[in-house]
């Protein structure tokens, strides 16, 4: 009977020990957090909320998409052609830099501001509204290298 008890009693214990899952911790958007290497890894355009998307990095010539956008804690930003070079002058002029705006909603980026959709650390997904024509959304996605 004390087996039975003793067994019954480690039993319950060792499915009353539950693992308590620890949910992951969301990536705040920060000075800090979004300072770094990315690349571009698409583009896409929306003449409207309602039209589907288009692919415009499809359009993008080879030797721009390897490039790399190094955001600065500092707030400069340093552009790098990098594999395939392109055939451009070398330096395409200074950068205005990068800062977080609007509560860090929205980023400022050479001089265009964009709103940010999404970022978890290590994809930066932001937009631009009223490119082209009123009502129309560029949505371009930075991937951070490690």
């Amino acid at each position: 009977m004390k087996k039975i008890l003793l067994l019954t009693a480690v039993i319950t214990g060792f499915y009353s020990c539950k693992k308590s899952e620890v949910p992951a911790e969301k990536c705040s958007t920060s000075n800090t957090t979004i300072a770094g290497v990315y690349t571009i890894s698409s583009i896409k355009y929306k003449e409207s909320a309602d039209a589907s998307e288009t692919d415009e990095f499809a359009d993008v010539a080879a030797c721009s998409k390897d490039d790399t956008y190094e955001l600065n804690p500092d707030g400069s930003i340093v552009i790098t052609d990098a594999g395939v070079v392109c055939d451009l002058p070398a330096n395409p002029g200074p950068m205005s830099g990068w800062s977080l705006q609007d509560n860090n909603s929205r980023l400022y980026l050479d001089q265009s501001i964009y709103t940010i959709e999404s970022f978890d650390c290590s994809t930066l997904v932001v937009s631009m509204s009223s490119v082209i024509r009123a009502g129309d959304k560029r949505i371009i996605t930075y991937k951070k290298r490690s």
